[in-house]
């Protein structure tokens, strides 16, 4: 027999099966050969399908993650294939056994007996789940299986599958675990979800959305039109118009609305929208609605607290300048007018330094009650900061009433002003700005207004000051210097030039004094009463100072590797070197890296230092360079304001007479005796007395018949650069000392008055 695979003459293909047998003569020979041809194509066709069906079944074995069995009628499996996805289980382990003669842990032993009582029954079951234990470790199982029976009816087994649910069950353990965590979310932060499907009759509330809400779901009229009407009518078009930018831009939307709840209370919500699409298309909406009532009302007492000045209750700057603007609008749309006063106070600081911040807080409180009577509800009153307040009053255009306004304003406020602690003289500066004629802006109008206070303090206070054009081209050049000099440092544009001090007694230069120049790379020499006030002002000053301070250092040093006599280097020392840095520990870097003694530098001090200070914070700071070893001298004594106490409480070493006190000296009997009173001042607390700006030899002559220990000034030098400094101070040492002559003395009983009033 054999199969071939023939042609037929219409191009078909088909099967035929050939039996053959010869038929032999008497002496075996074949005469011919007789057979049967059968076509066997549908037989063949018939065995390939169920072939390639077979196949198919088997990859989908393979590749499945469930497991396939069969039992015989006593529950026994007979047959149990694993996919190659499904390797817990060894399938040599399980033929021939019941279910429940498996290894499960005693824990689902429950589980199994329900499967047995299914399978006893021969009912058929579905997801039945229970737990084996397997070579890794035990595995959840989920199985379903359906009795099998002959044509008799008789029972033959069951075939069914069984899925390992393992890690889907700790999947859903675990979304379980984070759908309540959400829940609890949204129950803290009192937040619900909703959805919205077009075409829909209403919304769909989430659970936590009612609860929040106070609704209930059973009675609750979730139609679109019920739910909007539920929002307060101006926040009904914010929804609206979010869900328009979800269907124009995509992405998701908010905004916070105030909605109507169950209780009838009306409360603050935040809510979001985004699309729900289906094939890239929006189908409708879902989102979420939290309550935002608490943070609501503390961002509105925010907004409240922002706006006012707590100490005074005044407006404070923030609310200045908004209706400052809506005034400035209404000057130029409608035609209108308005004045803007900024007032500074002149003494404030006195006031704090003499009485406490306890009472500095009580005068502007006093102030702002003054403020208060004088305009009433004619004007906006704030405090802008500090001492500084604003007056804005609508006007016509006439300027006359705009000075006397100023005017009147200064002297309300330079009469005696009632404290706790007793009574107050502070006074007031005020610059003025008419709108719109000085400004068109709020930076503008307050920009210039300050500009003509600025102008007003510097004119010597106590004045209004109205804004003119040349207010701002004079702060423009202080701009430029100011950032020339900046340059200057970085340029070397800057150099040091000395005066020398002598003793007056002896004729030896025992020291020098620092001065700082500068020569502009384009206007040339600068002086410095022109750049010092700039630098003080922008800043500078305290680069300045550590510059001159090294410089000067380094030139002492010099001297002295040049085998020069010691002698001592005094510096400027600026008061914004006191709170922008660490100043004793500066100085200290300085003389360590210059290797200059400390008892050869000499720092000098102004009485405008205890101003802009505490005492404690000056005291401090001095007391620690006293002990590194410098010395300390008080600057311009008697130009100030600062209190004489100073000097019995702070460890100078030196005081110096203002050049005031010794110009024309020689020939004012009232000058000499006060500065003959302050030299023995001086002496009587052990400080050196210093006379700056000595210019002739009958001023030089009274000084040393008054006792003063050293002169500074044109009488002897003016500052030089450091080559000549020494050539002038041989020559200085080389004139004859005139005879001295028994100094002029304040009688011991005044001066002993003059120490003890200082306490």
């Amino acid at each position: 027999m054999v199969d071939v695979t023939c042609r037929h003459p219409d191009g078909r293909d088909f099967s035929l099966r050939i039996h053959g047998e010869a038929e032999r003569d008497g002496s075996g020979a074949i005469v011919r050969i007789i057979g049967i041809v059968t076509d066997e194509t549908s037989e063949t066709q018939a065995l390939e399908q169920v072939a390639a069906s077979e196949q198919r079944l088997a990859d989908f074995l393979d590749t499945a993650t469930d497991w396939c069995w069969q039992t015989d009628a006593e529950h026994r499996f007979e047959r149990f294939e694993a996919g190659s996805a499904t390797r817990s289980i060894d399938v040599r382990l399980v033929i021939g056994k019941r279910r429940w003669d498996l290894d499960v842990p005693v824990s689902s032993l429950p589980e199994l007996e329900a499967v047995q009582r299914e399978m006893e029954a021969h009912r058929p079951f579905r997801n039945l789940d229970y737990t084996v234990n397997t070579r890794i470790g035990p595995r959840r199982a989920r199985t379903s299986g359906k009795p099998m029976f002959d044509a008799d009816g008789t029972f033959l087994g069951y075939r069914g599958t069984t899925a390992d649910i393992t890690e889907l069950r700790e999947t859903e353990r675990l979304l379980m675990k984070r759908s309540a965590a959400l829940a609890e979310a949204h129950r803290l932060g009192r937040m619900g979800s909703w959805s919205y499907l077009q075409g829909d009759a209403g919304l769909t509330w989430s659970d936590e959305l009612f609860s929040v809400t106070g609704f209930d779901p059973a009675t609750f009229d979730s139609s679109h039109e019920a739910v909007l009407a539920l929002f307060m009518p101006e926040d009904q078009q914010k929804l609206l118009d979010v869900q328009r930018a979800v269907l124009k831009e995509g992405g998701a939307h908010s905004c916070d609305v105030r909605l109507c709840c169950a209780d009838g209370r009306i409360r603050d919500f935040a809510v979001t929208c985004k699309g729900e699409e289906v094939g890239g298309k929006v189908v409708g909406f879902v989102g979420t609605v939290q309550d935002v009532t608490e943070r609501k009302q503390t961002q509105r007492q925010l907004e409240e607290l922002a706006y006012a000045d707590s100490l005074t209750g005044l407006a404070n700057r923030a609310m200045f300048k908004q209706a400052l603007t809506k005034v400035i609008g209404k000057a130029l749309l409608e035609g209108r007018f308005a004045t803007l006063y900024l007032v500074g106070l002149d003494r404030f600081k006195e006031v704090n330094d003499a009485f406490g911040h306890a009472a500095g807080d009580e005068l502007l409180c006093r102030v702002a009650a003054i403020l208060r009577r004088e305009f009433g509800g004619t004007a906006l009153i704030a405090r802008l900061g500090g001492d500084e307040f604003a007056v804005l009053i609508e006007r016509d255009h006439q300027q006359e009433d705009v000075r006397l306004v100023a005017d009147n304003l200064i002297h309300t406020l330079s009469g005696p002003i009632d404290l706790s602690s007793g009574e107050a003289f502070v006074g007031a500066t005020v610059g003025v700005a008419m709108l719109p004629e000085h400004a068109t802006s709020t930076d503008q109008a307050m920009r210039h207004a300050d500009l003509a206070l600025y102008t007003g303090k510097e004119a010597g206070r106590g004045r209004s000051m109205l804004f003119e054009s040349a207010f701002a081209a004079a702060v423009e050049q202080r701009l430029l210097l100011a950032r020339d000099l900046r340059h200057a440092i970085e340029e070397q544009e800057l150099h040091a030039v000395y005066q020398p001090q002598v003793c007056i007694s002896s004729g030896r230069v025992i020291g020098f004094e620092a001065l700082l120049r500068w020569t502009h790379r384009e206007r040339g020499p600068i002086s410095p009463a022109v750049f010092i006030p700039v630098a003080e002002n922008s800043g500078i000053i305290v680069d300045l100072g550590l510059w001159i301070l090294r410089e000067a250092c380094r030139q002492a040093k010099a001297w002295l590797d040049q085998g020069l006599p010691q002698r001592t280097m005094s510096v400027n020392a600026s008061p914004a070197q006191f709170w922008a840095m660490d100043f004793e520990t500066a100085v200290a870097a300085v003389l360590a890296e210059t290797g200059l003694p400390p008892e050869l530098l000499c720092l000098e001090l102004t009485e405008s230092l205890f101003v802009d200070q505490s005492e404690e914070r000056v005291s401090r700071t001095l007391c620690s360079l006293s002990r590194l070893g410098v010395k300390l001298a008080l600057d311009d004594f008697g130009s100030g304001y600062s209190s004489l106490g100073y000097l019995t409480r702070l460890p100078f070493h030196r005081l110096k007479v203002d050049r005031s006190f010794v110009d024309g000296i020689a020939g004012d009997p009232a000058k000499r005796k006060l500065l003959a009173g302050i030299i023995a001042l001086s002496r009587g607390l052990g400080l050196a007395t210093v006379a700056e700006g000595a210019e002739k030899r009958a001023e030089l002559d009274v000084l040393r018949e008054l006792g003063c220990d050293t002169v500074q000034g044109f009488v002897y030098s003016r500052p030089v650069g450091p080559d000549a400094a020494t050539a002038v101070a041989a020559s200085i040492e080389a004139e004859p000392i005139p005879d001295n002559r028994a100094p002029w003395l304040v009688p011991a009983a005044e001066t002993t008055a003059l120490i003890a009033a200082l306490g």
